[in-house]
């Protein structure tokens, strides 16, 4: 197989708004989802993307019965991985920015695998207020 047809690894970064009741605010809670994509070339990752994006769709009843649905919105990027292997502790995903290195790191109890189990029993309106 030539390296034109070798699938290759990319990386997606989804994003889905939340609405509640279908009521639209200026301030939605946003998620980005940042997605792992294998495709032949950059123009089938988008499509996959595109395709993840809309499978992240869905709608459920919250605690207090308001309906609450999450759309899909779009990409916010994608880019192909540079690394030769997925393997521990590749890098798949990153961005500049300019300012104090220190304001970028977060404690332990705010990253996400740590906040979202300490958060697990909680409702999402609770978590907004």
């Amino acid at each position: 197989m030539d390296n034109d047809h070798q699938l290759r690894w990319y990386v997606a970064v989804v994003v889905v708004r939340a609405r509640i009741d279908d009521e639209w605010h200026d301030d939605y809670l946003i998620d980005h989802q940042v997605r792992l994509v294998q495709a032949s070339d950059a123009e089938s990752a988008h499509r996959r993307a595109l395709e993840l994006g809309k499978a992240a769709e869905h709608s459920y009843e919250n605690g207090d019965g308001a309906s609450v649905r999450w759309e899909f919105v779009g990409l916010a990027d994608l880019d192909e991985i540079q690394a030769s292997a997925i393997d521990d502790g590749v890098e798949v995903y990153s961005w500049r920015a300019r300012g104090h290195p220190e304001e970028a790191v977060v404690p332990k109890d705010k990253l996400a695998v740590f906040w979202l189990a300490d958060n697990a029993h909680r409702e999402v309106e609770d978590l907004l207020e």
